[in-house]
């Protein structure tokens, strides 16, 4: 291979992963707002059994996305992904026989546990397949692709839900889950060379983690506590206010803003350093909180919207980057592991605290002492990876990031 094909990006394994990676995280962010309305309406359940339906599933995210790689060195990359792909349609079109909300649990953890295997896996190859002089930009579209699910599902689950009912929404995600995992199959994924370590032997809590990058970890994770809340329960919150139909574009503002910010982030990061882009970043994030509480109309919702969507998409790279940065540069997959596990058990966590203290502090009080959260978060940034690492490490990829 040539130097000039070395640095060609859009190759046919590239453009096949971005399109998985939409098929495959669409349906993931469709169920978010989805569920919890059905739970509630449809199955007459709690709204701690709302909660519960997402909280279930981001718990089996925790602990099934650190095992991937053991699954990768019994059955092979592509069998993996392939596998881990095919389950997550089936447990999706399984929601369609669900009948009670224990059903509904049981199979929102199944589904958790091949979504966390299938999304590593095509995070990881879009570092993989693209070459090493274009990586930084390879690793964002594929995140983009992420993003744009992010906002196409909510809308399309939300959307269908309200004109056709819940079996069409269940059949539309599992359909476009099929999609993904047929699609995965075409993916040439470059194979691990050399010798594989001993899956069983090599793997423990300092092979997976990295000590040094719990302090930023647990920062992303406090404010995964506030942004999931948002997630899961806005689509609730928008009926009780009377504006069902805003809830569907909500998630579409939220989304294009945190493309965007993602795109500034970086090159505000690297100019002036963690400090300048987090604290504003977090004063905002709360003052969307605070704004989605008392919001009784649509441009104060959407306003919201645009706040916490510009916010989070610059928190989570920037987070990350610190948790890297503090690591050696050796533990950076350590640091990875570290990282989003915090993250995700954040946002298991955020589903059923926030589902279990609706009934007795409403909506609006939540995202009200969300928001002081996320303020109190400041200052625990600040006596933990401000002071520990006044230095500015340059950003990694904007796009790393789930």
């Amino acid at each position: 291979m040539d130097s000039s094909d070395a640095k060609v990006l859009w190759t046919k394994p590239y453009l096949l992963t971005i399109v998985a990676t939409f098929l495959i995280y669409t349906p993931f962010a469709l169920f978010l707002p989805v569920l919890p309305v059905y739970v509630m309406k449809e199955l007459h359940g709690s709204t701690l059994a709302a909660g519960g339906a997402n909280s279930l599933f981001f718990l089996a995210v925790v602990l099934f996305r650190t095992q991937t790689e053991r699954f990768e060195l019994m059955m092979g990359k592509t069998k993996t992904l392939a596998g881990a792909a095919f389950l997550f349609m089936v447990s999706n079109a399984l929601l369609l026989a669900a009948g009670s909300t224990t059903a509904v649990m049981a199979i929102r953890f199944f589904s958790g546990a091949c979504f966390a295997v299938a999304s590593t896996r095509l995070m990881a190859m879009g570092g993989e397949i693209v070459p090493s002089a274009r990586k930084a930009e390879g690793i964002a579209y594929v995140a983009a692709a992420v993003t744009v699910g992010m906002a196409v599902g909510p809308f399309l689950g939300l959307t269908c839900a309200r004109v056709s009912g819940y079996p069409l929404v269940f059949g539309l995600a599992a359909l476009m889950t099929l999609g993904g995992a047929l699609v995965s199959l075409l993916i040439a994924i470059p194979q691990r060379t050399g010798t594989m370590p001993a899956a069983a032997e090599t793997i423990g809590f300092r092979t997976l983690f990295e000590p040094r990058a719990i302090p930023a970890a647990i920062v992303m994770m406090l404010i995964m506590l506030a942004v999931t809340a948002v997630l899961s329960f806005v689509s609730v919150y928008a009926d009780t206010l009377h504006l069902p139909r805003v809830s569907a574009y909500f998630f579409v503002v939220l989304a294009l803003c945190a493309v965007g910010s993602r795109l500034l982030a970086g090159n505000a990061y690297n100019r002036y350093g963690a400090n300048a882009v987090i604290y504003p970043a977090t004063m905002f994030l709360a003052g969307g909180l605070f704004l989605l509480s008392t919001a009784r109309s649509s441009v104060e919702m959407f306003a919201a919207a645009l706040l916490i969507g510009f916010t989070y998409g610059i928190l989570v790279p920037t987070m990350q980057t610190l948790a890297f940065a503090k690591s050696p540069p050796h533990r950076t997959g350590a640091a990875a592991a570290t990282y989003y596990t915090f993250f995700d058990f954040g946002m298991s966590a955020s589903a059923y605290l926030v589902g279990a203290a609706i009934p007795y502090l409403g909506y609006s009080r939540i995202y009200q002492l969300l928001g002081l959260l996320v303020l109190a978060v400041t200052l625990l940034y600040r006596q933990t990876c401000d002071r520990n690492h006044p230095e500015r490490p340059r950003l990694v990829a904007d796009g790393e990031s789930p």
